[in-house]
């Protein structure tokens, strides 16, 4: 008898076997995302792994079945549930900011967070820092143009940004010791972080200075 997907969904946790397999990653892998935090995990009595269902249903949605095949795909996916918990963990104490975002608008900065994090793993892993610096500027006026959309004052817009910039510093920095780096190298690459977050919210903040805005 097989078990489908939407019962495993009914579950809390899931065994070692179970987690990679819906993965397609090695166990390896699977154990070195938890012992990193990127993955929560408990053991239980008898000294076995079980890990989060819900987790591992985010990285699924987030295609990191794939997740071996590079660094960014790889990372950045691995990354999304410690940013999502971070939202989740603001409630119900959250920003008036977020209750202005419906569905569609929430699926819309979803994936502008996507891209905001691809975009760190970049300049960070040396890519063409022209390139992505470019491509920081156009984010943040996609930014812009949501938040003044959805009815956000600048001072708004900018608290959301600043929210869930540093929901993703946070969620980057285990994955940079994860890759060996020394507390020097994680330094430098903080350092190229603040760089082009810093595009991306000079561009956000520049949305507001058209006459349509009301920030």
């Amino acid at each position: 008898m097989t078990t489908s997907h939407s019962d495993l969904r009914d579950r809390q946790w899931l065994t070692l076997g179970l987690a990679r397999a819906l993965l397609g990653i090695n166990e390896a892998t699977l154990r070195q995302w938890a012992d990193n935090g990127l993955v929560r995990v408990f053991r239980t009595p008898g000294g076995h792994r079980r890990f989060s269902t819900e987790d591992i249903y985010a990285l699924i949605e987030d295609g990191s079945q794939n997740a071996e095949h590079g660094m960014q795909a790889g990372v950045g996916a691995a990354m999304l549930p410690r940013i999502r918990r971070r939202v989740r963990s603001s409630r119900p104490a959250h920003p008036a900011w977020m209750a202005k975002f419906d569905g569609p608008s929430h699926d819309r900065m979803r994936g502008l967070g996507r891209q905001f994090l691809d975009r760190c793993i970049e300049f960070m892993d040396g890519s063409d820092k022209e390139s992505t610096l470019a491509a920081a500027v156009t984010l943040g006026q996609a930014y812009g143009a949501e938040s003044i959309d959805r009815g956000l004052s600048s001072t708004e817009a900018l608290g959301a940004f600043l929210f869930f910039r540093n929901a993703t510093v946070e969620a980057i920095k285990p994955a940079l010791l994860r890759r060996g780096a020394s507390a020097n190298d994680v330094c430098a690459a903080l350092e190229q972080l603040s760089i082009l977050t810093d595009e991306v919210l000079v561009s956000l903040m520049a949305s507001y200075q058209t006459p349509t805005s009301d920030g």
